[in-house]
């Protein structure tokens, strides 16, 4: 995001916002290719229908996960995932780039519902396929990661307020864009 400001969770308001820190777990996810446990994963696909362009996936039903950055704690929210529409991606499409150990697989129709659910139509393509080659990345507790999107405010039902008069909220980040800043070894 080029009109986003490099904000300290201390200092964050309603807004655009991009925020560094330390991923803190968040509710455990599975890579749908190795299992590895983690708290978001993205898979890269390609076969030999499109093999100019990469497919992208990541949770179907999106991801929430908490950065610490030594300041405070931030909510990271990522929007459900939306397929692709061929080789353009869709208004407001998460951009993501996850430096980490990339694991390299083929997978075949028939393996397990998490990798069929890739190779159906709006999976990592716009018709089934019996197979594609995959790379899939995953962020665990501990990677540092920069987040840009839109800072927000919800009700927070686990809080109380201060005030008998007003109910207890908090902020999060809705990520527009997932970098992370190490590669992780």
């Amino acid at each position: 995001m080029a009109d986003a400001f490099t904000r300290r969770v201390i200092e964050l308001q309603s807004g655009r916002a991009q925020v560094t820190g330390r991923v803190v777990v968040g509710p455990p996810l599975r890579a749908p290719i190795s299992g590895r446990p983690c708290a978001f994963y993205q898979v890269i696909g390609t076969n030999h229908t499109w093999p100019w362009h990469d497919r992208r996936f990541y949770p179907p039903g999106g991801a929430r996960l908490w950065i610490d950055d030594g300041y405070g704690q931030l909510l990271i929210v990522v929007p459900p995932w939306a397929p692709s529409l061929g080789p353009l991606e869709p208004a407001g499409a998460l951009r993501c780039s996850i430096a980490c150990e990339v694991i390299r697989r083929t997978i075949y129709a028939g393996e397990s519902p998490d990798t069929d659910r890739l190779l159906e139509p709006g999976g990592l393509g716009d018709r089934p396929d019996t197979y594609l080659d995959v790379e899939e990345r995953i962020l665990a507790a501990g990677d540092t990661l920069a987040v840009a999107g839109e800072v927000m405010e919800e009700i927070d039902i686990e809080a109380q307020s201060p005030n008998p008069r007003s109910l207890p909220t908090r902020m999060f980040l809705m990520a527009r864009s997932l970098r992370s800043v190490k590669p992780k070894l």
